[in-house]
């Protein structure tokens, strides 16, 4: 029996979405087996190789407007693929200088660069308050926790749910990734992905700041949401070890970083063990990889022919090698860009499991209804953050007439 004094702070989702697997899949119709591929060439190219290239269509804004069904008539989809029409994650340990590397590969690429999710995106709100400065009048397990403050505080009880946010923002953020390559025919470079993430849930695990419990519950996250998202075509890892991540921490000075407890050597070392025995092997099945030894930085253009080596088409069918960019027919192709165009926060949503048994992932009625007077309180003193802007009847005009 649930008890009466504990309620599950996370909305729950469980949509019926289209599952895309082995047999679904974007890469160029193959006489040998009869599987839906991007029209594309068969690698990736980079600026150099792509001057003459005639331009595309002008893009769907997907943005802003649903992909309809009449779109499978009106809109030149499959004009705006070319071989370029990519997913590309780059990954590595912190300070490696995957930030720097991403944006000058996606500029290298004629790509579209991503930067990482920010707890700033969800908790600054539009008019520009930030509602971690609650935290003070807050509960400890009602307040806006971050990255900054686990670093601070490893052992604080939303920790947990702090990881598992930043899983659902990865998430999202991957689904734009998705939706702007099926609707714009632009490729897109992130840093790290989805798969990866697990890689700091486990070394926080391994470190005792999440219970057993609280791994469980994040996997189960994973398990309801991963297989419903298509895998990226490459994979870029960019290795230093442990100690140089020490040192390089050390020199960018960030405070949150330099004086945390969390950034041991130990900690570092689990992150990265479970990257080289684990997630790069398991992704090398699916995607290509590359890994640079980046102590000291490669020449772009090397790593630019390097990936031009790489083929991306042309697998058998039973091979899990870009499986997920394999179609069966057009429909699937368009039900796919429908999917993250239009879903995707039912997408997201499938993350936030029910389940009554985890703690860490909880708030009471009692401090849900503190953080809620808190909120009420802050309203009645800033009136105008009841609403989105331009949509305060007091100060904004033609409100009545806004969808």
């Amino acid at each position: 029996m649930i008890s009466s004094n504990i309620t599950f702070a996370l909305r729950a989702g469980y949509p019926q979405l289209l599952n895309f697997g082995r047999n679904t899949g974007l890469c160029k119709m193959s006489p040998s087996n009869f599987i839906l591929t991007i029209p594309q060439a068969s690698s990736i190219t980079g600026k150099a190789m792509r001057i003459d290239r005639p331009p595309r269509p002008p893009p769907f804004d997907w943005k802003n407007k649903k992909y309809r069904m009449w779109h499978a008539f009106t809109d030149p989809m499959e004009a705006r693929f070319d071989d370029n029409s990519k997913i590309v994650i780059v990954e590595g340990l912190p300070a490696v200088g995957k930030d720097k590397f991403a944006k000058k590969l996606a500029e290298e690429l004629e790509m579209l660069y991503m930067p990482q999710p920010r707890f700033d995106d969800i908790f600054i709100s539009p008019h520009g308050f930030d509602y971690r400065t609650l935290n003070e009048k807050l509960p400890d397990d009602a307040q806006y926790f971050d990255e900054k403050m686990f670093l601070a505080n490893p052992y604080h009880k939303t920790t947990c749910a702090m990881q598992h946010t930043y899983y659902q923002m990865r998430l999202e953020q991957y689904i734009d990734a998705l939706a702007h390559v099926f609707s714009t025919g632009q490729g897109v470079v992130l840093q790290r992905s989805p798969w990866s993430d697990i890689a700091f849930m486990k070394a926080m695990h391994s470190a005792g700041y999440v219970s057993n419990k609280g791994l469980d519950y994040y996997k189960s996250a994973l398990a309801l949401t991963l297989h419903q998202i298509l895998k990226p075509h490459l994979v870029i890892y960019l290795d230093i070890s442990s100690s140089e991540v020490k040192q390089r921490l050390q020199k960018r000075a960030l405070p949150h970083e330099v004086n945390s407890q969390v950034l041991t050597p130990k900690y570092l070392e689990e992150i990265e063990s479970y990257y080289k025995n684990i997630y790069l092997p398991d992704i090398s099945k699916h995607a290509h990889v590359l890994i640079y030894n980046w102590v000291e930085e490669a020449d772009m253009w090397s790593i630019v022919d390097d990936i031009e080596e790489l083929q991306f088409d042309g697998y058998d069918r039973e091979s899990l090698k870009m499986a997920d960019w394999r179609f069966t027919s057009f429909d699937m192709r368009r039900a796919a860009r429908t999917t993250y165009t239009n879903r995707r926060e039912q997408l997201v949503d499938a993350a936030r499991v029910v389940r009554y048994d985890v703690p860490e992932m909880l708030i009471s009625p009692e401090d849900q209804s503190r953080r809620q007077r808190v909120l009420d309180d802050f309203v009645k003193e800033y009136p105008r953050h009841k609403y989105q802007p331009g949509y305060d009847p007091k100060s904004d005009k033609g409100v009545l007439w806004k969808d």
